[in-house]
């Protein structure tokens, strides 16, 4: 009788414990049946994920372009979500100081975590620097650091139609990776150099790896600086991030050899941190508040200015759709009504402002992320 009820003692505090993963909001109800999804997700049209530098902790929200907010939920092991990605089935945040990572079905709003564990024994919850959807495959680093053979990272892939997953070794940190041609490419960096790697998935082997010409000085401020420009080249910015007065660069490399074959350097003051190929248009967009616009050839063709916040909200995030461009920024102090932060959609053809959803929290979040939730 004794081990039978330490053995149902033990079994509640297990059930206790699996529970308290999703914090659920809203009313009483909910909270006791154990959400571990958002509700409504298909009504929505953005997704943020909110979270802490180093805090444990995170909330997922889901709104409307009005403001209003259709769902929302707290989740005990989101840490530092600094990226973000979006397929047609899923939505994807990372943690850059775990390997908790979250997956959220487009349909349904269920949240599911994963956490890919490095190959090297030496370490154990990396994080991330970036996650990427790219084709049909879904990507995302491992930051493992320094090792005996130097600065090391992993990547992790696979099919969004499939389970099984991929991981290889890489010299450097892998700050982005895209998929071309069922290849992929990945953007790797140390303390002094940049480098483009070819990977072949069906033999998870690296193929092919080319130097980028930085000087030691020119580095990636973003996994978005590196887009496919057309079906034999890629686009990546990159600036001055060590002395801080070289002139930023788009670069163009190809696809077979890897080589750098043309530089665009940009004019002072504009820093590209995200490119973003919209028909037959290059978008590059600098933090300090200026779009730029190209043609095929890089030559600029026009640009406007846009608000990136001032000492008060600080700009977080920036995605696009093939008409406007969305930028949140996020203030430090929660406003009236619990508002923490707003997305404001710009026009691309006219440079005006379209509309400012504003975003209401359940805290003062130091981080925010978001996606275009692409419903019909």
């Amino acid at each position: 009788m004794k081990r039978l009820k330490a053995l149902f003692i033990l079994m509640s505090i297990l059930i206790v414990t699996c529970s308290c993963d999703l914090q659920p909001t809203g009313n009483k109800t909910e909270r006791n049946n154990n959400k571990t999804g958002l509700k409504n997700i298909s009504k929505a049209d953005f997704i943020v994920g909110f979270s802490h530098t180093l805090d444990r902790g995170s909330e997922l929200a889901i709104y409307k372009d009005d403001g209003s907010v259709e769902d929302s939920i707290m989740i005990k092991d989101g840490i530092n979500l600094s990226t973000s990605s979006y397929n047609k089935d899923d939505t994807f945040f990372s943690s850059n100081r775990s390997n908790n990572h979250f997956m959220i079905n487009n349909k349904t709003g269920r949240i599911k975590k994963f956490n890919d564990k490095s190959l090297s024994k030496a370490t154990e919850d990396e994080g991330a620097f970036f996650i990427n959807t790219s084709e049909n495959y879904v990507l995302h680093d491992i930051n493992v650091g320094y090792t005996d053979s130097g600065l090391q990272g992993e990547l992790v892939y696979w099919k969004d139609d499939k389970q099984k997953k991929n991981q290889i070794k890489l010299d450097g940190e892998i700050v982005s990776a895209q998929v071309l041609d069922n290849k992929i490419y990945a953007i790797t960096s140390d303390e002094e150099n940049m480098s483009v790697i070819s990977i072949n998935p069906k033999t998870n082997k690296q193929e092919k790896k080319a130097s980028i010409p930085n000087k030691t000085v020119y580095f990636t401020d973003d996994k978005d600086a590196f887009q496919t420009f057309d079906e034999r080249t890629f686009m990546l910015a990159i600036n001055d991030n060590v002395n801080e007065k070289e002139a930023s660069k788009i670069l163009l490399i190809d696809k077979e050899t890897l080589k750098t074959k043309k530089e665009v350097v940009m004019e002072n003051g504009f820093i590209p941190t995200k490119l973003k190929r919209i028909n037959d248009e290059i978008v590059a967009v600098s933090y300090n508040g200026k779009v730029s616009f190209f043609d095929e050839n890089l030559n600029k063709k026009k640009s406007f200015k846009y608000y990136a916040g001032n000492s008060e909200m600080l700009l977080n995030d920036i995605k696009f759709d093939d008409s406007n461009m969305y930028v949140l920024i996020k203030g430090f102090d929660m406003q009236k009504e619990n508002i923490l932060g707003e997305i404001t959609s710009y026009d691309l053809k006219s440079g005006k402002k379209v509309n400012t959803t504003p975003l209401k929290a359940k805290k003062e979040w130091e981080i925010a992320r978001f996606e275009l939730l692409h419903n019909e």
